[in-house]
């Protein structure tokens, strides 16, 4: 949901000394450590503002319309999922019935 997607971003956060991301309630990226000095420190993208998140979703949404009438299928997934959830559902809309470890065998790496 929308709701879901503006959670996410708005919650981002970065430590401008170590580069890593965290987000405030752990969606996606660790919760920030338990450490004052670096809470402190941790900034936010100018652009993960909730209006600035609404916009994109908007954009998203208009360049979409056009492309999405292109191809025979689309994939609609739930983004609040896991990714060990949704694998199943990429699977079996890729007709994937081996394993991932099957699937990867003497495949070359990208």
């Amino acid at each position: 949901s929308d709701e879901e997607l503006v959670k996410r971003a708005t919650g981002r956060r970065i430590d401008p000394v170590t580069h890593t991301l965290y987000h405030m309630e752990g969606m996606g990226f660790p919760f920030p450590p338990d450490d004052p000095e670096i809470t402190e420190r941790l900034t936010q993208r100018r652009d993960d503002t909730e209006e600035r998140v609404r916009e994109r979703l908007d954009l998203f949404r208009a360049g979409n319309e056009d492309v999405e009438t292109m191809f025979d299928q689309v994939l609609h997934l739930d983004g609040s999922l896991e990714p060990e959830a949704l694998m199943p559902q990429i699977a079996a809309f890729l007709g994937v019935t081996s394993g991932p470890a099957e699937a990867s065998a003497g495949t070359p790496p990208l």
